[in-house]
C-alpha cells in the first residue's frame, strides 16, 4: 500500500542460500552481497525499528539464486529469519490483482474497457470509470485507506474484519463521506478493491479462488496466502512480526500536529485482521516466491502476450497520460499493476515496494539484464527514514558485476 500516508537484534543470525553457485563464478563472492544486508540491518535496526531482513537475487532465468537473511523475526526473543519466514507483501498484490483481471479477460469473462457501472451499478457516482483506469490509476477515486473513520478504527479495533463493501463506503460520495475526487494519475487503494469485486462478479468466485487457481499455481508459487479474514494460525506462525513506526501525517489530515495512527507507534501488526487491504494489498508472501512470480508473468506462464502486453503498459506517473518508456524527463509510470522507473544509476527497472501497517517488500527487476532482486522487512517507518530499496539497489550492482564475471554457460 502507499507509503502514508498510510499504505500506508541482540545478535545478528545471518545466513546466506546458494542454489548453483559456483566458487569460481568470478570476483564477486557471496560474502559480500551478505555483507549488504548484514549492514543495512546493523545501520537500520534502530530508526526503521526493524529486527530482521530477508533477500532473495536471481542472476538468470537458469541461476544462480541467492538467498539472504539477517537478524530475527521480532524484536522480543524472535527466531532466526529464514527461507521460511513470510511477510506481509502490501501493494505487490495489485500486481497479482491486475494479472487475474487480464487472465479473465483472456477468456472472455470481462474486457478492461467495460466500465464499474457494467459490472458494480451499486455505484453509480462512478459508473463510467473503466476497469483500465482502475488498474491504471487514473481513474481519480479517492483512496478509502487515508480515511480517517477506518484509520481511527484501525487504532481502536485492529481485529476488526472488513468486507470490500464496507472498504468502499469509506471512499464513497454518501451524506456522510466527501473525499476530494482527482485527476490523472492518482494511487488510490479503492481502484483494486473495485477490480476484485469485480472479478468475483464475473466468475461467481471468490478472490481467494480465483488467485489459487489462475495464478499461485501456474506460477508455481509455494509460500504466496491470501485470506479474506484474519489469517489462520499456521500462516502467522510463520510471519514477522511487523512494526508500526510512522509518525507521518495522512492524506485527509494535513493540518494535524499528531496522526490518527500515532498511538500504533512500535506496535507489532502480525496478527491484526488484514482484511482492510484485501485485493489492494493482503497476500503474504517471501522475497524468493515474489520473485518466482515476477520470473512467471515476464515468461508468459500467466498471461497470453495479448493480455501481458495490456499488462505492461504504461501511463506516466507525472501526467496520467500513456507513456511508452520511462527516461530522465519522465522516470515513473504505472502499469495494470506494476510500476517502471528509471533511476541514472540503474536505467529502467520494473519495480514495486509494497508497504502494510508493519511491513515493506518490494522487488526491482531488469529483463534486459535478467536480474531480480527482492527483499522484505519488518516495519512501515516514515518516508525520509526507508531505506529499504537503496539497499536493494546495492544488491543489484553487485549483481551485474557477477554476472559480467561469470562465464557463459
Amino acid at each position: 500500500m502507499p507509503k502514508r500516508g498510510v499504505m500506508r537484534l541482540g545478535g545478528l543470525a545471518i545466513a546466506a542460500i546458494i542454489a548453483g553457485w559456483s566458487t569460481a563464478a568470478g570476483a564477486v563472492t557471496v560474502e559480500e552481497f551478505q555483507t549488504v544486508v548484514d549492514a543495512y540491518l546493523a545501520e537500520r535496526k534502530a530508526p526503521e525499528h526493524i529486527s530482521g531482513v530477508s533477500a532473495f537475487v536471481s542472476l538468470s532465468r537458469q541461476g544462480p539464486d541467492i538467498q539472504l537473511f539477517a537478524g530475527s523475526t521480532s524484536l522480543e526473543n524472535g527466531e532466526p529469519v529464514s527461507g521460511d519466514t513470510l511477510f506481509q507483501i502490501g501493494s505487490n498484490t495489485k500486481g497479482f490483482t491486475g494479472a487475474l483481471i487480464l487472465a479473465l479477460e483472456a477468456e472472455g469473462k470481462l474486457n478492461i474497457d467495460q466500465t464499474v457501472g457494467d459490472w458494480l451499478p451499486q455505484y453509480p457516482e462512478w459508473k463510467d470509470v473503466t476497469i483500465k483506469r482502475l488498474l491504471n490509476m487514473t481513474s481519480g477515486l479517492p483512496t478509502y485507506s487515508e480515511s480517517l473513520p477506518l484509520s481511527r478504527l484501525w487504532v481502536t479495533q485492529p481485529h476488526r474484519h472488513y468486507t470490500p463493501n464496507e472498504l468502499i463506503d469509506y471512499a464513497y460520495p454518501s451524506a456522510t463521506v466527501n473525499l476530494p475526487p482527482n485527476e490523472g494519475y492518482f494511487y488510490s487503494n479503492t481502484n483494486y478493491i473495485l477490480a476484485g469485486m469485480i472479478a468475483e462478479k464475473a466468475t461467481g468466485k471468490s478472490y481467494k479462488q480465483l488467485l489459487e487457481e489462475k495464478l499461485f499455481a501456474p506460477a508455481k508459487l509455494r509460500d504466496t496466502f491470501y485470506e479474506p479474514m484474519a489469517y489462520p494460525p499456521a500462516i502467522l506462525a510463520r510471519t514477522a512480526s511487523g512494526y508500526f513506526n510512522n509518525p507521518e501525517c495522512g492524506l485527509y489530515e494535513p493540518d494535524c500536529k499528531q496522526a490518527v495512527l500515532a498511538p500504533l507507534i512500535g506496535q507489532d501488526m502480525r496478527t491484526n485482521d488484514l482484511s482492510w487491504a484485501g485485493a489492494a494489498g493482503a497476500i503474504i508472501s517471501t522475497p524468493s516466491d515474489l520473485a518466482r512470480w515476477i520470473r512467471a508473468v515476464f515468461a508468459g506462464k500467466v498471461l497470453p502476450p495479448e493480455q501481458l502486453k495490456e499488462f505492461l503498459t504504461l501511463v506516466s506517473t507525472k501526467t496520467g497520460k500513456p507513456l511508452e518508456a520511462v527516461n530522465e524527463d519522465d522516470p515513473r509510470g504505472f502499469s495494470l499493476g506494476l510500476v517502471r522507473i528509471f533511476r541514472p544509476e540503474v536505467g529502467a527497472l520494473w519495480f514495486y515496494l509494497g508497504e502494510t501497517l508493519g511491513y515493506r517488500t518490494a522487488f526491482l527487476f531488469s529483463p534486459e539484464a535478467d536480474i531480480i532482486v527482492a527483499a522484505s522487512t519488518n516495519s512501515q517507518p516514515s518516508g525520509d527514514e526507508d531505506q529499504l530499496v537503496p539497499m536493494m539497489v546495492k544488491l543489484y550492482h553487485l549483481a551485474k558485476d557477477a554476472r559480467r564475471d561469470t562465464p557463459t554457460r
